[in-house]
């Protein structure tokens, strides 16, 4: 009986949590977390192209493809997106912690093998 007045009292407060939101502090959580998935796309394609570059240049110091001379252009652009990623995940978080909202976090899918 107690585990289920728990269970009970649980829910409630945590849906109370997600509707005492107000339009203004909604709007803010759905652009911080916009803000955080696309900072983390921007720097994983900045890190790939970084790697290809570093890779074509280790096998063959003459190819000039797109991504072969432009390695240092990366290193910038990727500490850059990684700063301005951490700095995102930072507000996000802290906007979370203020309201008491829990982060969904995404499970990832794991093949079976047969």
């Amino acid at each position: 009986m107690k585990k289920i007045i728990i269970t009970l009292l649980l829910s409630v407060n945590l849906n109370a949590q997600i509707n005492s939101l107000s339009l203004q502090d909604s709007q803010t959580k759905i652009e911080l977390d916009t803000k955080v998935e696309m900072s983390r796309n921007y720097f994983v394609i900045s890190a790939a192209v970084l790697i290809g570059g570093v890779l074509l240049k280790d096998i063959n110091s003459d190819i000039m493809i797109l991504g072969a001379g432009g390695s240092v252009a990366a290193t910038f652009t990727t500490s850059y997106y990684l700063v301005k990623h951490l700095v995102y995940v930072r507000k996000r978080n802290r906007f979370y912690k203020r309201f008491n909202l829990v982060l969904n976090k995404k499970k990832r899918k794991t093949k079976l093998k047969i």
